[in-house]
């Protein structure tokens, strides 16, 4: 049940630094509207690592990842402007807890170069996370 609450914590801060905005989250339907900016949601687990023997502390490691999708030949102003400001709401440091599990975000997000896809300019933002599940 980890990773549900990983993901869950995650977008609630997805949702609560970015406000209301449209967003496709996995495995929801969602169809853009043309011309309306909107992003992506997705959790990309890694290797769980095992910290401590005897015990049941294991920590999930991994990147959150929102890609911010706006229309192409507008220029890239808003999708940085909008990326750099939910990089903010996940600044490194901050942590994010439920239960039995604690989020941390110890290294800084990082927005990835852009990319044309379609009708759409995309720019990513890779939020690292280390969760500590007890």
């Amino acid at each position: 049940m980890s990773y549900l609450t990983i993901r869950k914590l995650l977008e609630v801060q997805l949702n609560t630094v970015g406000g209301v905005f449209p967003t496709a989250f996995e495995n929801v339907p969602f169809t853009p509207t043309n011309g309306v900016a909107w992003q992506q949601a997705s959790l990309l687990p890694g290797r769980t690592e095992n910290p401590t023997f005897g015990s049941a502390h294991k920590r999930e490691v991994g990147v959150f990842q929102v890609t911010q999708h706006y229309p192409r030949n507008i220029g890239s102003q808003a999708a940085l402007a909008r990326a750099e400001a939910l990089r903010a709401g996940f600044a490194r440091g901050g942590s994010l807890e439920e239960s039995n599990v604690k989020v941390r975000l110890l290294n800084s997000p990082y927005i990835g170069p852009a990319a044309n896809d379609g009708a759409w300019y995309s720019v990513p933002l890779s939020v690292p996370y280390v969760a500590d599940v007890y």
